[in-house]
């Protein structure tokens, strides 16, 4: 029966793509999908959002749109079907969007980049969904503002104030795990706010936006580079569920470190590695993981025939240059390098989806079992030693063959190892890599890439654990209905009449003053890939 409608659904997908797509049917559909997630959240309690007074314009009580908002602990069955919902149909209308760019490639740039915006536009107004992280930025921000060492302190020291109660008891004794080119941005946002904690929050997710223009800026001049259609790779990086509702729905500040990373990777193919090395270390003062940019150009400085010993002198070169970077906006931002000890600061949190914790509870089961008392948290800090050393280990053989491989698909696998194997992991850690994978990834690996997004995305609406326990809040009843509603929307999404009939050729209209249109054969095959350098 499965196999028959697999068939089935294959077949009509087939059918459709042979004829060109209706952006504006995608860009509806999709606008829908994120809309359906935020009116989940809103109105799900305290699943999805914070709902501390004043914690947003509206879904939050003590805003100015308090009324648009449920305080309830419990998230309704029709809440979680929205979120959950939503998110599966998004990750389908994604996928088929991509489907259709590969089949019929050379669409403009400037039409789907309208899609994606339109995409946006729900998590652009929503409350910080799925994380209080852009909270803990106010107050660090407001700790920096106020000339305060970061990295002593964390928002407790701001008293009883919004900022401090809005970042809520984990981060107010915890320091800021962030580099100084964040903690830079975040102090001048403060500034700009005049302290106001809502404007405060709404400019940092405009910072978070921005991140997003640099990636899907960087993403198009590499798609160029390598000769990929630009139109097709910036809908795989910038056009999915994770960075629409995590980097600007939760408007993490990742989405600046990925924008500079992918920054940094796109001017050195243009520009030379110099400057590239530069952005990358910009993008290491935000979170730490950037550091694997420049390894990467470091490595491959001089070409596919360079000798090792020139590979590791030239590494040295470019972490050399990284760290004059780090050590010049440290010292511009004035405050200093105490994020090198406090970067692990997140792993105070689990988030029960882990490598390392699956490993952790595996472990401590079998030491159970043969009569050691072990305490959880030292079996969970051996695995995580552990993960440490496979990610270095597979992060080495990987730089080791990049120049075989290709220095983009391995730089994006070892984003990817180090996410999976940390202590701590997030939907938007995955962001990493799923995003320098982008210009590069194709056949199988693109197929891991798509289904790890659209995991992802659904995981990212909260951590397992709380995703068990808003499912065992309405009875076992209502959980199936949530279920098997969440998978009609996803089969609905995927089966969405999303192209239309059209004679042989087709037009896609441009934005612009003076609209004019592209005329691309549908029937056009798949243009080989080239190589990445």
């Amino acid at each position: 029966m499965l196999g028959g409608l697999k068939q089935r659904i294959g077949t009509e997908l087939s059918r459709q793509e042979a004829e060109p797509p209706s952006l504006r049917r995608y860009g509806v559909a999709g606008l829908l999908a994120g809309a359906a997630v935020v009116a989940g959240a809103v109105t799900g309690g305290t699943s999805f959002v914070s709902h501390m007074p004043g914690a947003w314009f509206f879904g939050t009580p003590g805003g100015p749109l308090s009324f648009v908002q449920s305080s309830s602990v419990r998230a309704p069955a029709v809440s979680i079907l929205a979120v959950y919902g939503g998110l599966a149909a998004m990750g389908a209308i994604w996928w088929r969007l991509l489907r259709a760019l590969w089949r019929n490639p050379g669409v403009p740039l400037r039409a789907v980049a309208r899609v994606i915006v339109v995409w946006a536009l729900p998590f652009v107004l929503a409350p910080p969904l799925f994380s209080r992280d852009l909270y803990s930025y106010a107050g660090q921000g407001a700790i920096v503002s106020f000339h305060i060492n970061p990295y002593l302190y964390g928002t407790g020291v701001l008293g009883a104030t919004r900022f401090n109660l809005l970042a809520g008891p984990v981060w107010a004794n915890t320091p800021s795990p962030y580099g100084p080119t964040f903690l830079s941005l975040d102090g001048l946002v403060t500034r700009l706010s005049g302290h106001q904690v809502l404007v405060d929050l709404f400019l940092l997710r405009v910072l978070s936006i921005l991140g997003v223009l640099l990636i899907a800026v960087a993403l198009a001049s590499l798609a160029k580079s390598l000769h990929r259609d630009p139109a097709t790779v910036v809908v795989f990086g910038v056009g999915s569920p994770i960075v629409l509702a995590t980097l600007i729905g939760g408007a993490h500040n990742d989405a600046v470190m990925v924008g500079l990373l992918v920054a940094g990777l796109a001017v050195w193919k243009r520009y030379g590695p110099v400057p590239g090395i530069v952005l990358c270390a910009l993008a290491a003062g935000v979170k730490l993981p950037a550091v694997l940019g420049i390894v990467a150009i470091g490595w491959n400085w001089g070409g596919a025939r360079a000798r090792i010993p020139e590979r590791i002198a030239r590494t040295a070169g470019a972490v050399g240059i990284g760290a004059a970077t780090l050590a010049a906006i440290s010292a511009i931002s004035g405050v200093g390098w105490g994020w090198v000890v406090t970067f692990t600061a997140p792993d105070k949190v689990s988030t029960g989806v882990t490598p390392v914790d699956a490993a952790a509870h595996v472990l401590s089961g079998l030491l159970h079992l043969f009569g050691s008392s072990a305490a959880m948290s030292s079996v969970r800090g051996v695995t995580s030693v552990a993960g440490v050393v496979v990610a270095v280990a597979a992060g080495t053989w990987l730089l080791w063959h990049s120049p075989r491989l290709g220095e983009f698909r391995t730089l994006g696998v070892a984003l990817l190892v180090l996410a999976l194997m940390s202590p701590v992991l997030w939907a938007w850690y995955l962001s990493w890599g799923l995003i320098v994978l982008a210009p590069v990834a194709t056949g199988r690996l693109r197929r891991v890439v798509v289904w790890f997004t659209i995991a992802e995305a659904l995981i990212g609406a909260s951590a397992v654990n709380r995703i068990f326990q808003a499912f065992g809040q309405n009875g076992a009843l209502a959980d199936v209905m949530v279920v098997v509603g969440i998978g009609a929307v996803a089969l609905a999404a995927v089966c969405l009449p999303l192209h239309r009939q059209r004679a042989r050729w087709a037009k896609f209209p441009i934005a612009g003053p003076a609209a004019q249109s592209v005329t691309v054969p549908v029937t056009s095959a798949h243009a080989a890939p080239a190589p990445e350098s």
